[in-house]
C-alpha cells in the first residue's frame, strides 16, 4: 500500500528540493521568539531541514524528523547541519523520541500524519508550556504570471491527479490540524525579493508531490517545456524575481 507523501522519498524529487525558496527570516525570528525556552526543537516532517538547520544555533538540541532517508542525507550534507542536530528516519507518529520538547514545528508537512495517532504522542513529550507551530507556503506571492500559472495548474492538476483543481479543498485538508491545537496565534510573513532562474523555478516543482517525477513519467519534457515557455516572457535574463508568502500558526496541544 502506497503511503502518503512517499513521492519524497524519490532520489528526483529530494535532489530538487534545494531550488525551493527559503522562509522569510521574520518567520523564523518569531519561531524563537514563540518557544517558551530553547532548549530542545522537534522538527517533525523536516526534510532536509529548512528549520532544523536554521534554528539549530539557538537551540541547545535538535531533533529532525522524516521517513525518507534521502532528504535526511541532503539535509546532513547541507551547511548549517551542526553537531547538536539529531536525524531520525521515522515517520513522525512512531519516531523514537526521548525527552520532552520546548517547540515542535511542522513545516510544509503536517497535511501527510496521522493526526490522530500524532498528537497524543507529541504531547506526551511536550515541555511546560509547550509550543506546536505550522508552517505554510512558500509559492511566488501574486506575480506576474500568476493568471498563466492558474491556467497551466488547471491543465495539468487534472491531467495527474484525475482531479479538480481545488484550492478550497486544499485549504481544508491543510487545516485539519487546527482541531487538535488552541491556536495562539496566525501570522503571515513576506520574503524579501527572491531571484531564481527559470530553470531552476521549473526543477523547484518538481519536489512537489503532484510533479514528482515518477507522476510525471512519459509526460516531464512536456511540463518543463510548456512550463518553460509560460514563464519566459517574465524573465529578466531568463531570471525570475518574486517574493513568497508564509504562514505560521502556533498554540498548544488540545487536551
Amino acid at each position: 500500500m502506497t503511503r502518503k507523501g512517499q513521492t519524497f522519498e524519490e532520489a528526483g524529487v529530494v535532489a530538487s528540493y534545494v531550488h525551493r525558496p527559503p522562509y522569510p527570516s521574520a518567520l523564523l525570528d518569531r519561531l524563537v521568539a514563540i518557544a517558551p525556552a530553547h532548549n530542545a526543537l522537534l522538527d517533525i516532517g523536516s526534510g532536509p531541514g529548512k528549520i532544523s538547520r536554521a534554528l539549530s544555533p539557538v537551540f541547545s538540541s535538535v531533533t529532525a524528523v522524516d521517513p525518507s532517508a534521502n532528504m535526511i542525507a541532503l539535509g546532513k550534507s547541507l551547511p548549517g547541519a551542526g553537531g547538536n542536530v539529531v536525524w531520525l528516519e521515522s515517520l513522525a507518529e512512531d519516531a523514537p523520541l526521548e525527552g520532552r520538547y520546548d517547540l515542535t514545528v511542522a513545516a510544509a508537512s503536517i497535511h501527510w500524519m496521522d493526526h490522530v495517532r500524532l498528537f497524543p504522542k507529541l504531547q506526551a513529550h511536550a515541555a511546560a508550556d509547550h509550543v506546536f507551530a505550522v508552517v505554510s507556503g512558500d509559492a511566488p506571492l501574486d506575480p506576474p504570471w500568476e493568471k498563466d500559472w492558474q491556467a497551466f495548474l488547471g491543465r495539468w492538476v487534472p491531467f495527474l491527479t484525475g482531479k479538480s483543481l481545488d484550492p478550497a479543498r486544499w485549504e481544508r485538508e491543510g487545516n485539519a490540524f487546527r482541531i487538535h491545537i488552541v491556536a495562539r496565534g496566525d501570522e503571515d510573513f513576506v520574503s524579501d525579493p527572491f531571484v531564481q532562474s527559470v530553470e531552476d523555478f521549473i526543477a523547484c516543482q518538481h519536489s512537489r508531490d503532484t510533479f514528482a517525477p515518477s507522476r510525471l513519467g512519459v509526460h516531464s519534457s512536456r511540463f518543463d517545456s510548456e512550463l518553460g515557455e509560460m514563464l519566459s516572457p517574465y524573465a529578466n535574463g531568463g531570471q525570475l524575481t518574486f517574493r513568497t508568502r508564509s504562514r505560521l500558526t502556533w498554540g498548544s496541544i488540545a487536551a
